[in-house]
Formats: C-alpha cells, sequence, structure tokens
C-alpha cells in the first residue's frame, strides 16, 4: 500500500470496505513500518554500489577518472513548511502587528531552508569517499539558489578539490524568456511615455508628414509603415526554446553554441532587402533552402522585429552568450531525470499528506531503485521481508518494465516531440487570441 501512496487510514478503510478486517492497530502499522525501512535499506545499498559501479566503467570507456563523477541536485518542499510559515506568521502577528509580518517571515522561513540544504547537500557530498570511493566534481544545478556557493565554502573534498558547476540547459533557456518578459515591461513602459509625449507636443506628429503641392490643392501623404514584429509571449517562448535547442544541438563546442544563438538572433531581423543568414543552418532556415533550391527571388521575409525590440533584446543575447556561461553548458545537461524521480517519490509520499521522516526514506529508496531498475528491486524488497515471490507478482514487474521502456521510447519519438510541440504552439496561439481580442487582464502599468 504504501508504494501507492497509502499509510495506516487507508489501510484500514479499505481493509473494512473489502470485508478483510477491521484493520490494523497503530502499533502493528509502525512495527511493519520499521521491517520495510530495513529491507528497503538493504536493496538500496546494493541498487546504489551497483550504479556507482556502472558510471566508473563509463567513465573508463570515455577516458576520464574513474573516481570523478557528475551529480544534479534539486529540492522539494512539501507543504508542512507552508504550514509552519503560516503559524510563524500568525505568532509575529500577535506580537508585533501586521506590519512587515510578510517579509520577516519570508527571510526566516528562506533562511532556514538554505541552511537546511546546505546541511544535506554537504553531507551527500562528504559521505561519497567513505560510502562508494569517488567524489562528485561536478554538479549539475538549475542556478536559482546559492546552495552551490555555499557548498563551495564548506569544501568536502579539502581545499586541493574544487567542485565544477554545470548548467541545466533548459533552466539556462527560461532566462532568456525572463530577461525578455523583464525588458517588456521596460518597453512598455517607454512606449506609453512616448505616446504621453506626442499628446502634449502634437507638433511632433505632423512633422512626420509630407505635404505636396499640386494643382492648388494639398495632398497630404504619411511615411510609409513597415510592418514589424512586436515583443510578444509567443515570440519569448520561441526564443527561449531556440536558445535551449541551439545548445543541445552543439554539446560539444561553445563556439557552435554561440553561433547558433545569434544565428536565431539574426534570423528575427532579416529582411527582403537586408537578409541577416550567414549562421543559420539550412535544418531551420526556409532562406537557406531557398538558396540552396535557387528560389530566392520567390523568399519573402516574415515581418522583422521592430527596432526596439532589437534594442532590448540584442544586450540580453551579449549576455546569455559568454564564454563563462557557455562552458558551463557543455554536455547539454538538464535536470529531467530529477523531475521524473521526484515524480516516483511523491506517488508513494503524497505532498498533501503529512508523512514522517522514516516514511519519507522508505519512498525516496524505493524510488531511487525503481528509477534506476524497474520493478525488479520492490520484488527482492519483499524477498528480504520474506514474503514468497509468485508467477503473477514476477509477470507484472516484468510487464511494468516493458510497459515503461515503450512508453519512454514512444516519448522520444521525433513525431511525439513535434506533436507536443504543436500542442503547446497551440495553446499560446490560442492565448494570444484572446488578449487581441479582449486585451491583457493583467499586467504592470495596465491600469495607469
Amino acid at each position: 500500500m504504501r508504494l501507492i501512496g497509502v499509510g495506516l487510514s487507508g489501510i484500514n478503510k479499505f481493509c473494512g470496505l473489502m470485508e478483510l478486517g477491521t484493520g490494523i492497530s497503530s502499533s502493528i502499522y509502525y512495527k511493519i513500518i520499521d521491517s520495510i525501512s530495513i529491507a528497503v535499506k538493504s536493496v538500496f545499498d546494493v541498487v546504489m554500489l551497483k550504479a556507482v559501479r556502472e558510471e566508473k566503467l563509463l567513465n573508463a570507456q570515455h577516458g576520464e577518472p574513474e573516481d570523478i563523477l557528475t551529480v544534479s541536485g534539486d529540492d522539494q518542499v512539501t507543504a508542512k513548511h507552508a504550514r509552519k510559515r503560516k503559524e510563524l506568521r500568525k505568532r509575529l502577528n500577535m506580537q508585533r502587528g501586521t506590519k512587515h509580518t510578510k517579509e520577516t517571515v519570508v527571510l526566516i522561513t528562506l533562511v532556514v531552508l538554505e541552511k537546511w540544504k546546505l546541511t544535506v547537500y554537504a553531507k551527500c557530498f562528504s559521505s561519497s569517499l567513505e560510502k562508494f570511493s569517488v567524489r562528485y566534481g561536478f554538479y549539475i544545478g538549475d542556478g536559482d539558489t546559492k546552495t552551490f556557493k555555499m557548498l563551495l565554502n564548506t569544501q568536502p573534498y579539502g581545499e586541493d578539490f574544487i567542485i565544477k558547476k554545470l548548467e541545466c540547459v533548459l533552466h539556462v533557456a527560461k532566462r532568456v524568456f525572463k530577461r525578455a518578459s523583464e525588458a517588456k515591461k521596460i518597453l512598455t513602459q517607454a512606449r506609453k511615455a512616448a505616446k504621453k509625449d506626442e499628446k502634449k507636443n502634437p507638433e511632433k506628429k505632423s512633422a512626420a508628414k509630407t505635404v505636396v503641392a499640386k494643382k492648388r490643392k494639398t495632398v497630404v501623404k504619411k511615411n510609409p509603415t513597415v510592418k514589424t514584429q512586436d515583443l510578444t509571449i509567443k515570440l519569448m517562448k520561441e526564443l527561449s526554446r531556440n536558445y535551449g535547442l541551439a545548445i543541445q544541438r552543439h554539446p560539444d563546442s561553445v563556439e557552435e553554441m554561440r553561433k547558433e544563438i545569434w544565428a536565431g538572433f539574426f534570423h528575427k531581423i532579416s529582411t527582403d532587402s537586408n537578409p541577416q543568414h550567414s549562421y543559420c543552418s539550412e535544418s531551420w532556415c526556409k532562406y537557406k533552402i531557398a538558396v540552396k533550391n535557387n528560389s530566392v527571388h520567390k523568399f519573402k521575409h516574415p515581418p522583422a522585429l521592430a527596432k526596439d525590440v532589437q534594442e532590448v533584446l540584442k544586450p540580453i543575447y551579449d549576455d546569455l552568450t559568454k564564454q563563462e556561461l557557455l562552458e558551463r553548458c557543455l554536455g547539454g545537461n538538464t535536470q529531467n531525470n530529477n523531475e521524473s524521480f521526484n515524480n516516483c517519490v511523491w506517488s508513494m509520499a503524497p505532498k498533501h499528506i503529512f508523512c514522517g521522516k522514516k516514511i519519507v526514506e522508505i519512498a525516496c529508496q524505493t524510488a531511487a531503485c525503481i528509477f534506476n531498475e524497474g520493478f525488479h528491486p520492490v520484488l527482492k524488497i519483499m524477498e528480504v521481508m520474506g514474503v514468497k515471490i509468485g508467477p503473477i507478482a514476477a509477470q507484472f514487474a516484468a510487464d511494468c518494465d516493458r510497459t515503461r521502456i515503450r512508453v519512454a521510447n514512444r516519448r522520444s519519438t521525433d513525431a511525439s516531440k513535434e506533436a507536443r510541440t504543436k500542442r503547446r504552439q497551440a495553446i499560446l496561439d490560442e492565448n494570444e487570441h484572446y488578449e487581441e481580442d479582449e486585451g491583457i487582464m493583467y499586467g504592470a502599468g495596465i491600469a495607469d
């Protein structure tokens, strides 16, 4: 029952409704939990040793030091911490009123959380030599916390061994969207200020018109306007996705990464009179395909980015193509495996239900076994506990593993990835359509 996240109360309800008895007492339940914990820990240790041996072998095959491994770190906060923060806020309200209470509680919570994370991370790193005779030389992080900086200060392997940081490609790509969103707010405010200035000084607007006298008649001609592309949410997501793809397509070369990242920018500002596709690849650039097929004269560029949009985006690309950042992106690492592992953990110890330390340990260790080796370790855990494994249980475990592999293979195909991209793009297009028809309902400066 623990595999599906059911505790004592759920077990007793199931037994009562299924006419299996009145359930079990709390003392018996916790004795069973202790037995499960011992069995899970023994199988978990074996699975971890096997994983380390496999990593050492892969390092040797690639000519890397066998005892220097790469690890990825992530953390999740349950609802328990949110309840504690509410309780602390109530106490502070009683003692000092509501002024600055929220900021104080958030600060205290973050400080406690960072210290706890540092303790856990330092323990994991320092124990690697004792447990597995290896050192974690590379750490894949999301760059959103100070954990790595604090970890460096602890020096778990001494002063002579410095842990190096690697970036998660997906998190780095999100920086494009975040920075572009911030730039959009500034751009919106600047445009509003310009409109107000035009209203105050209407002669500036009329100066843009050309007056032509012809046969005693005055004809007013407006300067021709060129259609341009604005900085929309759809565009920002596209730029972010292209940035991530540029890194993933060239995981072994910083220079090639930089070229393709800038190719995405120059591709967006290209026009028929000024095409800028020297860095573009024929695999995705329609202009390059037209050149290859000798049909450039028929090709028409889509609207280029507006001048003010180009001005706010270029500094972002300058910053996100620096040598130091791109070097940390070598290898094209992601934290997708962390999210998959977290999903395994929370399926056995749901976030919205309080679970004690031992339950969380059982869930984490079991999830690691299933994540690495499938359902076969679960059968081993049952054997350690004295449960005789029958043919149906063995067949069920084998079927689960085959299904898992089949689903993973299907989702990794190009057709499946393309379908998921199209679904996400359809949602973005729909949201853009709503914004055009009804206007943005929430955003900075809308009420001004």
